[in-house]
């Protein structure tokens, strides 16, 4: 399967748009499903020897970064969406509300995390965020991604037998077209051998 990146229908709804409140709903359950939050936990959390500034790239729902920064993994956290912050959003941490690449505060940020977000984008986006990461203080990148399996357009869908949003079948199918394989993602993002180091598990 070659890498196809094309539109998904969540990101042109307004947040407040039912299918679009409905398919960040499914979201959270996939993420549940894939035990995405626990992973992130215990690659990220239990490494954590130092409290550093945490930046979340598509911070979505922002499940991810409470369960982070209750766990007291971070220094600071910042999240980064085109949607409006939660209502139960922590005062202790700052969201900034759209495009992640007219953020501006890549340079003070240690820890990268992103979960479900970098497959949005083109080859030539990531090599932007790639160089905006190598501009920056970033040293840690902890990504969770599609992996661009057949296997897993048939997992997804299964998705119509527990109720998934049509928007949800809908872009969850591209989003595994435009997933990565082995090491594709640091390669794409331009990220250098020499300085970095990288391990990558497909599930």
């Amino acid at each position: 399967m070659l890498r196809q990146v094309k539109p998904e229908k969540l990101d042109t709804l307004d947040p407040k748009d039912p299918d679009a409140i409905a398919s960040r709903r499914d979201l959270i359950r996939i993420n549940q499903l894939m035990g995405n939050f626990r992973w992130f936990e215990s690659i990220f959390c239990q490494q954590c020897v130092a409290r550093h500034h945490c930046l979340e790239l598509g911070a979505g729902c922002g499940e991810l970064a409470k369960r982070i920064i209750h766990k007291g993994c971070c220094a600071t956290y910042t999240a980064v969406d085109r949607a409006p912050a939660p209502d139960d959003w922590p005062h202790t941490a700052y969201w900034w509300r759209g495009d992640l690449f007219q953020y501006a505060g890549y340079a003070t940020a240690e820890v990268l995390l992103a979960n479900l977000v970098l497959h949005h984008f083109k080859d030539s986006a990531l090599r932007e965020i790639g160089q905006k990461i190598a501009k920056s203080s970033i040293h840690k990148i902890v990504a969770n991604e599609p992996c661009r399996r057949p296997i897993h357009q048939w997992q997804l869908a299964a998705g119509k037998l527990i109720g998934f949003n049509e928007v949800t079948l809908h872009d969850g199918a591209i989003s595994i077209d435009a997933g990565f394989r082995g090491d594709e993602l640091p390669h794409l993002l331009g990220l250098n051998p020499d300085i970095w180091y990288w391990k990558i598990d497909e599930t």
